[in-house]
């Protein structure tokens, strides 16, 4: 993922390039999946995505926990940056929306 662009919304900031998440400033730590995931979402605001579609943009080379452990990192990532960004679309999964 080096390279990429940094991405700022309101108080929070993902970078890629140093594969840290920041909100008001204070870094959160996230495992591998989770900061995929949140970048994948937040680097394609508005649009939805399936879990099996995050999973393999998350974990490409990685087969044990399957689609389903989307759901948990979901939450999870919910829970740590405490911002009401990734929204579920009932039914077919996932989006990030901008907010400020």
């Amino acid at each position: 993922m080096t390279g990429m662009a940094v991405l700022h919304y309101d108080n929070l900031c993902i970078d890629p390039n140093q594969r840290r998440v920041y909100v008001n400033g204070r870094v959160v730590e996230m495992t591998t999946m989770e900061f995929n995931i949140l970048y994948h979402l937040a680097s394609h605001p508005g649009w939805t995505f399936t879990r099996e579609q995050l999973y393999q943009y998350a974990m490409p080379d990685v087969f044990a926990a399957g689609p389903e452990s989307v759901t948990s990192r979901i939450c999870k990532i919910r829970k740590k940056l405490n911002i009401n960004a990734i929204q579920t679309v009932y039914g077919y999964g996932y989006r990030f929306e901008k907010y400020n």
